[in-house]
């Protein structure tokens, strides 16, 4: 045997009769740890036999499981104790926590079925819905996610419908329900064309009026409907109507005007001069009155 052979066999030897115990690769520090741990572990089995889930599933959370001996058992009693507690939970009707519990569980399964009952229950929820989509995506499970988008774009329809009828009422201010409809075109992965077109086309029907109110809806139809070009056609408008009403000393009218227009410089100015005139105005009546009061007073010989 030669040299290098024998000093490779003598520490092949050293290393197998090591006095290292194999504690040391363990991740609980001392060994007394894992007694406890394994202690604490058997009470939370004890309390789930006893049909006590809640505080099964509180022992073994306590149990440290880098110490615990059998891992499996750890992760086993807590599963089945979180399971049980969303069983509890859904009989009562409280789904969101059931749904919590039942992914402590990992029971995706039941988790998923929670979700479905969720949004059955409030089908026109954005949030409730949005969750949905994202767990089913989460999970990979294509068609449950596929039918949470098709609840959206069913409520991408309805939105529409009820935008429809908002633009036809006196106020002509349908925003809310076209910004509600681009909100569940996100998740409906469909209707956002629609949905500017939609905006484009109040914003023109709104742009041929001359009320201030109007235009200003108009302009934020075209925002919706990322139309800079109609909203620069409302701007130049809103210049031509200040000047106008400026020419007839409506100031505080020609004041708003220039604002919209995006002058503010001109719409300052403007509403100084018109305070400055009803401040003048208003001086001019004062006087006007104590003179008239003067003279009544003097023809009555007061």
């Amino acid at each position: 045997m030669t040299r290098i052979t024998s000093w490779h066999l003598v520490c092949a030897v050293a290393l197998g009769l090591s006095g290292t115990p194999v504690w040391a690769d363990s991740l609980c520090a001392e060994k007394a740890l894992q007694a406890g741990a394994d202690a604490q572990l058997k009470k939370a089995e004890e309390l789930e036999r006893a049909g006590q889930p809640r505080e099964a599933f509180a022992a073994a959370t306590k149990a440290n499981g880098d110490c615990v001996s059998d891992t499996q058992r750890h992760e086993g009693v807590q599963q089945r104790t979180a399971k049980a507690i969303g069983a509890e939970e859904e009989k009562k009707a409280r789904l969101e926590d059931a749904f919590t519990w039942y992914v402590r569980a990992k029971a995706p399964a039941d988790a998923g079925r929670m979700q479905r009952r969720l949004v059955e229950a409030k089908p026109d929820d954005i949030n409730t819905l949005s969750h949905a989509i994202d767990y089913f995506s989460q999970q990979n499970d294509k068609a449950q996610e596929e039918a949470m988008r098709a609840q959206a774009r069913k409520n991408v329809e309805q939105a529409l419908a009820e935008e429809e009828k908002r633009f036809a009422s006196f106020s002509k201010d349908s925003l809310h329900e076209l910004g509600r409809a681009r909100d569940w075109a996100y998740y409906a992965k469909t209707g956002e064309d629609r949905i500017r077109a939609r905006a484009a086309q109040r914003g023109d029907t709104l742009a041929a009026e001359d009320g201030r109110k109007f235009l200003r809806l108009a302009m934020s139809y075209y925002e919706q409907a990322d139309r800079p070009d109609g909203v620069k056609k409302i701007r130049e408008k809103a210049r031509m109507l200040a000047k106008r009403h400026e020419a007839k000393g409506e100031g505080e009218i020609a004041a708003e005007f220039y604002a919209m227009a995006g002058d503010d410089k001109q719409a300052d100015t403007v509403q100084k001069h018109t305070e400055q005139r009803q401040t003048q105005a208003e001086e001019g009546r004062k006087k006007t009155f104590k003179k008239e009061q003067a003279d009544l007073e003097k023809a009555l010989g007061f």
